[in-house]
């Protein structure tokens, strides 16, 4: 199984990654080809429902890709090197849904909660006000607020890092969430 089509995209400034027959593929402006980092997906099929893509996150030179296997990694050198990062997270999943960055904070979305780090190396769960772990489909961020969408509703995270409920009602699966003003579009 080939890939025809690029996947997985993400840009940081005029650096552009994607995802490429498996491999992850970097190109700057003015370069004069694609730049292959190293890092390759042999898994040929996404865990359950999961994506089928690696999913990515870029904040200047620091590179997060969560892989079709569970596991993510990250690159502080725009993806000249990686550290797998997949043992030391507080939480057991299959697959991820969304990484985004807020600030100097990185947010992973995974099919059983959401983690989040301001370092890449001590990670916290997020829990909603009762300590469960909410399952957030897409995350988006406006200013330093940081908002999710998933099938039990969308969330806005709180002062104390914990998901409030915002609106029980989002379309039955959440491929997009948005935010502009105090405005949450989702779709």
């Amino acid at each position: 199984h080939i890939d025809k089509y690029p996947s997985g995209f993400a840009v940081s400034g005029e650096t552009f990654y994607v995802e490429y027959q498996r491999r992850l593929l970097r190109w700057r402006r003015g370069e004069p080809e694609w730049f292959d980092t190293g890092l390759v997906d042999i898994d040929l099929r996404a865990n359950d429902d999961g994506p089928d893509h690696f999913i990515l996150a870029v904040s200047g030179e620091i590179v997060y890709v969560g892989k079709r296997d569970g596991h993510l990694f990250r690159s502080l050198d725009s993806g000249n090197t990686w550290k797998d990062l997949t043992a030391t997270l507080p939480l057991r999943f299959k697959h991820f849904n969304d990484i985004v960055f807020a600030d100097s904070a990185v947010y992973v979305a995974t099919d059983a909660g959401v983690l989040t780090s301001a370092d890449g190396e001590n990670w916290r769960t997020i829990t909603d006000t009762v300590g469960t772990h909410t399952v957030i489909d897409r995350v988006t961020v406006d200013d330093i607020t940081v908002y999710g969408a998933g099938d039990t509703g969308a969330y806005q995270l709180d002062h104390r890092g914990r998901w409030e409920q915002i609106s029980p009602n989002v379309p039955s699966s959440v491929i997009s969430v948005a935010v502009k003003g105090n405005r949450l579009y989702i779709l």
